[in-house]
């Protein structure tokens, strides 16, 4: 399993509010993307949830709990974001996010999410297969593709999300992992503003950096190996 996760500011904003982490120990992977809102103290909060996930996950793993099924692992995430949701919001931090993270262990991939960071997989040069559907006000149908909803100003209405207010409620998604696949977990700013022939262009690792971007640009590639 080898990973890239790569985050660039957009022309439009002040600051980057993306932020892109991940673990990978032995089978198991760990990868964390999230995208902060325009609210004040977001950036800072897309900052500290992408650390606290992957902290209390490998400490709860360390600790013996486990991830090698699907509900196994769902219950795990869930707990995980719940437990950094009362440390988060019980101190300083404001601001909301949406979120996503993907968990790859015993050949099966777990994603929890709110919000409109996305997952995909990919074979070679080919297109990116979207796995995850936005929460946002274009999908409130949830009958749309990505190429649909990325021309939909409705898109930037996010239904779900992480904030102060709410418990954490992902959706989850499963499936098995296929040895020589890619993996992409990537905020709105790569599935919804790049074209498809830019994302796959950038699923390589010695690609440059998009250019002439206005929103974040963050995203993370996993190589599946045979």
């Amino acid at each position: 399993m080898i990973h890239s996760a790569r985050s660039v500011k957009g022309q439009a904003r002040d600051e980057n509010r993306d932020r892109v982490g991940a673990r990978v120990d032995g089978a198991r992977g760990l990868f964390v993307v999230v995208d902060g809102t325009s609210r004040p103290g977001s950036g800072q909060l897309a900052q500290a949830l992408v650390d606290q996930i992957l902290t209390l996950y490998c400490e709860k793993i360390a600790q013996g709990c486990l991830d090698d099924s699907h509900e196994e692992a769902a219950a795990l995430l869930k707990e995980v974001l719940n437990d950094v949701h009362d440390q988060l919001f019980s101190t300083a931090f404001t601001g909301s996010a949406s979120y996503l993270v993907g968990v790859a262990a015993a050949g099966l991939l777990t994603i929890a999410y709110e919000g409109d960071c996305c997952a995909g997989m990919a074979f070679s040069n080919g297109p990116i297969t979207w796995l995850t559907a936005p929460h946002c006000l274009a999908n409130w149908k949830r009958d749309r593709d990505h190429r649909q909803l990325a021309a939909d100003p409705g898109r930037h209405r996010i239904s779900r999300c992480f904030k102060a207010r709410n418990k954490p409620d992902p959706e989850i998604v499963t499936r098995k992992i296929i040895e020589g696949e890619k993996l992409i977990f990537a905020t709105d700013g790569f599935w919804a503003d790049l074209s498809d022939a830019t994302q796959t262009q950038l699923l390589k690792v010695d690609m440059l950096d998009p250019i002439h971007i206005d929103d974040d640009v963050s995203w993370i590639v996993v190589q599946i190996q045979a």
